[in-house]
């Protein structure tokens, strides 16, 4: 069967559909990656996202779901040029399969050269993936990724107590947090102080999560409260919502930063270290001195901010992602924050 992507600007471009017939609205990004295929289509940063693979093989990705992010997929669709009945898996597993089961498109065959050319020269734009190849215009509205998670306990007991604040966390950070030692509780990213100020929290971690950091601009006021009061680290969204919360600018990139092996820069040391990334929108670098923060990691290609630092609260956010594995800039996130939340001896506030 026949299906097509339709671009924001109008065009169109068709390939073999993979799956149920539907519609399906949403951004379009693109993967350079030739592995850790498994963790990216399962990276909540990722929901609703309309993927380009520019790996001819990717649909013979290895499936092990203990490297999942979630618990399922979260893009909206993928576009390869693999020719789908050439898949094959040693495991007797197919991505296929996978994506047949969560009823998530697969448009096969596909020129994805000429699609990447499109993206890098007009941006990451919306897109209409359709079983109606007929369809000739781009119409609807990209789901809503405002959501209401509710409270979890991951660790119930442990010496200092880390509240996750959940934009769509990764289960490699749930990993790295389970690991320390440290009483964990994840809580919804629409606030209830009531419920924060009962957790008596030691520290603070704003998560990743996906869509434009400003969504959530009504509860900046009690995040930024709540960054003053307590020992407090963002990650990915986490890391722009905090800036923003502060006073800083965020723009959005011609095409995001998706990419395991993103070279960033240590300011103070002037070490590079590569770091994980899923992101489409950037930390202006104007001005951050005037609301108390100093950069302290920048992307070595494009000079943007990946690190913040504020000069006058316990308050630290990176762009990127904690690794599963333990590797060096893991290292240097994690033993500066707890060094932070022990160093408060138990008090909270920083005001």
């Amino acid at each position: 069967m026949k299906g097509s992507l339709i671009l924001a600007n109008g065009e169109k471009f068709t390939g073999q559909w993979q799956g149920k017939p539907k519609d399906h609205i949403g951004e379009v990004i693109y993967f350079t990656g030739m592995g850790r295929f498994q963790e990216f289509i399962t990276d909540p940063a990722n929901h609703g996202k309309i993927v380009i693979s520019t790996f001819p093989g990717i649909l013979n990705s290895d499936l092990d779901h203990a490297k999942f992010e979630s618990d399922e997929i979260q893009i909206g669709g993928l576009i390869t040029q693999q020719d789908a009945s050439m898949t094959i898996n040693e495991k007797g597993l197919k991505i296929l399969d996978l994506f047949y089961d969560q009823n998530i498109p697969i448009l096969t065959e596909m020129d994805t050269r000429a699609l990447i050319k499109r993206i890098k020269k007009e941006g990451e734009m919306p897109a209409l993936l359709s079983s109606k190849h007929t369809v000739n215009r781009l119409s609807g509205q990209m789901e809503d990724v405002h959501h209401d998670f509710g409270t979890e306990f991951i660790n119930t007991n442990g010496k200092k107590h880390i509240v996750v604040i959940n934009f769509g966390y990764k289960k490699s950070l749930m990993q790295t947090l389970s690991d320390s030692g440290n009483k964990v509780t994840v809580v919804s990213s629409i606030i209830d102080l009531n419920l924060m100020n009962s957790l008596k929290p030691d520290g603070l971690i704003f998560s990743g999560g996906p869509g434009n950091p400003s969504q959530w601009q009504k509860f900046f006021p009690v995040y930024k409260m709540l960054a003053m009061k307590y020992p407090t680290i963002g990650f990915g969204l986490g890391h722009q919502i905090l800036a923003l919360a502060f006073g800083a600018n965020v723009e959005k990139l011609p095409t995001g930063h998706r990419n395991f092996k993103e070279a960033v820069i240590h300011t103070s040391s002037n070490k590079v270290f590569l770091s994980s990334q899923n992101h489409g929108y950037t930390v202006d670098g104007k001005d951050l001195n005037e609301i108390g923060f100093r950069i302290s990691f920048k992307n070595v290609h494009d000079g943007t901010v990946e690190g913040l630092i504020h000069e006058h609260y316990p308050v630290a956010t990176y762009q990127f992602h904690p690794e599963q594995a333990n590797n060096h800039i893991n290292e240097l996130i994690f033993k500066d924050f707890f060094t932070t939340v022990y160093d408060s001896k138990g008090a909270s506030v920083y005001a």
